[in-house]
């Protein structure tokens, strides 16, 4: 703007030397050489940037104003700042050119007709690409972009004109939950249940090891969180924990008998061969439940490893579905001593309910 600022205090200088020069030649005796450099010159000067700097003032006003109205329309919303804010599950942000948004948490998408430009990597982004989190862009020339959010929530900062399409009715809290993610789904089906929380507001941690604790304290819910007043009791579960109600009801049952010597070992991992003991245990015990033999588990080149006091446990979770076999090169393996993920136990459990339960 000060580029236009100069020109105009020249023209308006030169008008009152001008004038000036023209009074000095009729013989006006008040105007002297002292009077032009002391006085006259450095008021013509004063009086030209007055009159440029309210005249670009009007102009800034002016577009500002223009700005405004075309952002506060009844077709959409607009802001200032690239400020975080919160977005759910499924929401499309459309923007036009020129608009700006800053990635945070969790994770989203953009689409669009043009070029969008990753300013912190200083690259173009192609149609369809995940956006890299702390990372800034802009929406290029006679482009529109769709951001749409594909965790179970998002923080984006947004800046200039968009529109905002709804998302999904239900939802998770979670950052770390995607729509790519093979548990996703189950995540989202033992969440609404209330069978699981987060580690945190919007942490599910799905690759965390789920602790025996965990588990019982998540059929527990299953059950409807019934009291016990009496029952086996453990040196290591004291009163007044968070899980202690939850034990002590699951070995009532018969769901648990402890990891020997009179303890429960509540932090101990939770390997996945204990976990479909306790749901088999639940489903026979607590529900009453009769099933046949089980599956054949002799095709799965691990199978020796299933502890004897797991085999029938195993072979009813594989025949039910409840466990289908990890991936391993060409060949599916049971896995059955290594630690369930959250992940993992969220996805038995709802092939548990929906199976078994239902």
């Amino acid at each position: 703007m000060r580029r236009y600022l100069r020109p105009l205090v020249l023209v308006l200088t030169c008008l009152l030397l001008a004038a000036a020069g023209y009074a000095a030649a009729s013989g006006d005796s008040l105007i002297s050489l002292s009077y032009l450099q002391k006085t006259f010159f450095p008021q013509a000067v004063q009086a030209g940037e007055k009159a440029g700097n309210e005249l670009l003032q009007d102009t800034y006003d002016k577009a500002k104003a223009s700005l405004d109205a075309a952002g506060s329309g009844e077709t959409g919303s607009y802001s200032d700042t690239l400020q975080s804010r919160s977005w759910t599950d499924g929401q499309i942000i459309t923007l036009k050119t020129g608009a700006g948004f800053l990635m945070l948490e969790g994770s989203a998408t953009v689409v669009h007709t043009g070029a969008v430009v990753d300013v912190t990597a200083g690259e173009e982004v192609s149609s369809g690409a995940t956006l890299v989190q702390n990372h800034r862009y802009l929406v290029g020339e006679s482009t529109d972009a769709a951001v749409t959010v594909r965790s179970g929530e998002a923080t984006l900062g947004v800046q200039g004109g968009y529109t905002l399409t709804p998302g999904k009715d239900k939802h998770t809290p979670f950052y770390d939950v995607r729509q790519v993610d093979w548990y996703y789904e189950p995540v989202g089906y033992v969440y609404e249940r209330g069978l699981f929380s987060g580690m945190s507001t919007h942490q599910f941690s799905p690759g965390l090891t789920m602790n025996r604790a965990m588990l019982m304290s998540v059929l527990h819910r299953l059950a409807g969180a019934p009291g016990v007043t009496d029952g086996p009791t453990f040196t290591d579960v004291p009163d007044g924990r968070w899980y202690t109600e939850a034990v002590r009801w699951g070995a009532a049952q018969g769901i648990t008998a402890g990891a020997g010597a009179g303890t429960f070992n509540p932090g101990g991992k939770i390997t996945r061969e204990q976990a479909v003991v306790m749901m088999y245990n639940y489903a026979v015990k607590y529900m009453g439940m009769e099933f046949g033999a089980g599956a054949d588990l002799s095709r799965f080149p691990d199978q020796s490893r299933v502890s004897s006091w797991a085999r029938t446990a195993m072979g009813w979770a594989v025949e039910n579905g409840i466990i289908s076999g990890v991936r391993n090169g060409s060949s599916l393996t049971l896995e059955p001593g290594r630690s369930a993920t959250r992940a993992e136990m969220a996805t038995m459990l709802r092939a548990f309910c929906e199976k078994i339960l239902a």
